[in-house]
């Protein structure tokens, strides 16, 4: 198994999201986050998301794995700290690549639903939380592939 650099990463979501009937897959109106993984290999996994208004995933990270997404529908907008609160808007089209241990907090922010495709390699096994206490994050507590999620 070989972990694909971040930028390939990259290139894997935006070739997956070329494929429209990504947009039947999940309800275009969900009433709480769900996600699917749609592909496991031995390089990466993907994974499409639902978003209905409003929802969150709250501060964490993707222990060793690298990741990437991509909005097909709707508009995220992304939280992460690096001494310094920062926000992006990410549209429908707009990708993003992060090594391991990169920590944020993605949310629609919007009144309406939003969709997402994500790669992640190698293929998670854990996931670290955190409080964001302003001026740091603090850890919460590690979740493990199988347990949690």
């Amino acid at each position: 198994m070989t972990q694909l650099s971040v930028l390939p990463l990259l290139e894997v979501v935006r070739d997956h999201a070329a494929d429209r009937d990504l947009l039947e897959l999940m309800d275009p109106r969900p009433t709480e986050r769900t996600w699917a993984r749609l592909l496991r290999t031995e390089d990466y996994e993907l994974w499409l998301i639902a978003w209905p208004a409003g929802a969150a995933t709250d501060w964490h990270d993707h222990g060793s794995s690298s990741g990437a997404f991509t909005v097909l529908r709707g508009a995220l907008t992304e939280h992460t700290f690096d001494g310094g609160l920062q926000l992006v808007r990410h549209e429908v089209g707009d990708g993003k690549a992060f090594g391991a241990g990169y920590a944020h907090d993605v949310r629609n922010d919007s009144d309406r639903p939003a969709l997402s495709l994500h790669a992640y390699s190698p293929r998670l096994s854990t996931m670290t939380r955190f409080r964001f206490r302003g001026d740091r994050l603090e850890v919460l507590g590690v979740e493990r592939a199988g347990e949690e999620w």
